[in-house]
């Protein structure tokens, strides 16, 4: 069973206090829920939404990827694929 998730990515301009993001990047992923190690909310960067970092995999072989889901979201999809 897999999950659809929004992998979210921004482009920012400009450095230090200046920087603003330019532009969202929302991307569809697919993640298997029973390979999630860590689910972590981040703070976005100014005027855009938290993001959740979804960590799997352990130590030099983990991976971890930024979504736009909340981990609420996260967990009643896994529990709605689950029944």
């Amino acid at each position: 069973m897999l999950i659809k998730l929004n992998k979210v990515s921004f482009v920012t301009v400009g450095h230090g206090a200046s920087k603003k993001v330019e532009r969202t990047i929302l991307e569809p992923v697919w993640i298997n829920p029973n390979h999630i190690a860590k689910i972590v909310i981040e703070q976005g960067p100014a005027d855009c939404p938290d993001i959740t970092e979804i960590t799997w995999g352990v130590g030099r072989f983990g991976s971890h990827i930024s979504v736009l889901e909340t981990p609420e979201q996260i967990i009643s999809l896994i529990s709605g694929h689950t029944r």
